[in-house]
């Protein structure tokens, strides 16, 4: 039998287990605008765009192209929980267009965020019957 792990095991970050408890005790959505999981989106969502640019100058690399990274471009997205502050990764090339979250867009709120989370929350929790 598994133990039941508590809000400090599942967040180790302490700033956002006060966020947390004050978002609960306070009868707060969880996951409206200003919400902690916000933070929890935006670090998810650029985590996926270091991963596309991976991925993309792995394949430039197999076709012998010298492209690599070139800094990062900050961008602010609207989201379903409130607004987003991620940086693109660019190439040298200017040839890495991100799937997630295409050059000039500004709006994630086609529910890929809410798909985000839901797949970020079985990970880091155990409900126990």
């Amino acid at each position: 039998m598994t133990k039941k792990r508590t809000l400090e095991e599942l967040f180790s970050d302490p700033q956002m287990n006060e966020r947390l408890k004050e978002r609960l005790y306070s009868k707060k959505e969880l996951l409206g605008k200003e919400s902690p999981f916000s933070a929890i989106l935006q670090q998810m969502v650029n985590m996926m765009l270091d991963g596309e640019i991976e991925s993309f100058l792995t394949q430039e690399r197999a076709s012998d192209s010298l492209n690599k990274r070139n800094g990062r471009t900050p961008k602010r997205v609207l989201s379903n929980v409130g607004h987003l502050e991620i940086s693109t990764p660019r190439d040298r090339n200017g040839d890495f267009e991100p799937e997630l979250i295409g050059k000039r867009q500004r709006d994630l709120t086609s529910g890929l965020d809410d798909q985000i989370l839901a797949l970020y929350a079985p990970g880091r929790c155990r409900v126990l019957d």
